[in-house]
């Protein structure tokens, strides 16, 4: 028993380590993985429909990625044209809205600490102990601050160009390749036992699958559930709904993340936009009520096939541990696929190596 707890603690404090070290890795260099990231996840989304262009045209694998790239280009600039000017006023009216919206806000929650006095008499003291000339003066010493400060921002604008620009070279060279990368890796594994060996390719295969699935199906699922929220929005007259409701259906392919900030962001604006109100923003949780309800009872089982298998409580500790160990929203973003994966590899440990612990169940995401 003594040696099993010690083993226990060594593999918890190794697993440690390694995530720490891979965090580390990341924060150092999520400039690099970043691109190549994106560009992976992308050529495995796009290699099936490059390869169809080029069995129907019979055109070389070259011509075919040109001609998705020049596809894709025409896509991006009808929808410009298309959605650009109603994108724009949008942004436009939000911005105008901001203080007005502000001053709502700040009158609201001042008539409600009047109900208080103790805390609205504490908090009107506070704020006239700050006079205009301290208000200067932090004002004065952030704008100092942010000049100086400007050389490391210019760096960051910069650099985040330079990893934009570079992810359509990345993902060229990956849809170029014609190689087995299975066969690949097997080859390059001969030194292990043929049973590990295959176990190997066998679990990077299904981390494929995952990667594939998931991303796929999110990304769908979430343009269907922009559509959908922008609609409601505009229908019911959120200001910037168009935009809002796209970009909180987006947001989604972090599962909860585009509904909760979406929550945080449209109630209060429902209700303190100009001609908002209550009846507005009862019918602003309505649309996040029927379009979370079609996508969990009718897209994911449509398009994704079925659920993760994993329990919400699950998904929601994953997206955080993940984030934490993974350096931010690429561990998020990660965090299901990732999740899924292990659990792969542990039916796999448990039904190979631990036979004594059951049999291998249907694994999440499978091949479609």
């Amino acid at each position: 028993m003594a040696a099993t707890g010690l083993a226990t603690v060594l593999l918890i404090g190794v697993i440690a380590l390694a995530l720490w070290m891979l965090r580390e890795f990341i924060s150092i260099f999520a400039y690099v993985i970043w691109p190549l990231a994106i560009a992976g996840i992308l050529a495995m989304l796009l290699r099936p429909l490059v390869v169809r262009l080029q069995e129907k045209l019979k055109l070389t694998r070259v011509r075919a990625i040109l001609l998705l790239y020049f596809l894709v280009i025409a896509a991006c600039l009808a929808l410009g044209i298309l959605l650009l000017p109603l994108i724009l006023s949008q942004i436009v009216e939000l911005a105008h809205a901001g203080p007005d919206f502000a001053r709502r806000v700040f009158h609201y929650v001042r008539d409600v600490l009047k109900d208080y006095p103790d805390i609205y008499q504490s908090v009107k003291d506070y704020l006239n102990e700050k006079n205009w000339t301290d208000q200067f003066a932090h004002a004065s010493g952030d704008i100092v601050t942010f000049l100086k400060s400007a050389p490391s921002t210019l760096r960051t604008i910069f650099e985040l160009a330079a990893a934009l620009a570079v992810i359509p070279i990345y993902l060229f060279f990956l849809l170029e390749t014609n190689r087995d990368l299975t066969r690949d890796f097997r080859a390059q594994l001969t030194f292990l036992p043929a049973p590990l060996r295959d176990d190997i390719v066998f679990l990077t295969n299904e981390f494929a699958n995952i990667m594939v699935s998931f991303f796929h199906g999110k990304l769908l699922i979430g343009l269907i559930m922009g559509v959908m929220k922008a609609l409601g929005f505009m229908i019911i007259g959120i200001q910037g709904g168009f935009v809002l409701g796209m970009f909180f259906g987006l947001v989604n392919i972090v599962p909860y993340l585009g509904s909760i900030l979406g929550l945080a962001v449209v109630l209060p604006l429902a209700y303190f936009q100009p001609g908002g109100s209550w009846p507005m923003v009862f019918e602003a949780a309505a649309v996040f009520a029927v379009v979370q309800a079609f996508e969990a009872y009718y897209l994911t089982p449509k398009i994704m096939g079925h659920h993760t298998g994993l329990h919400p409580l699950v998904i929601l500790v994953s997206i955080f541990f993940w984030g934490e160990a993974l350096h931010g929203i690429l561990g998020m973003i990660l965090a299901v696929p990732l999740t899924a994966f292990l659990v792969v590899a542990w039916r796999l440990l448990k039904t190979k190596y631990l036979p004594r612990h059951g049999s291998l169940t249907r694994l999440p995401f499978p091949e479609r």
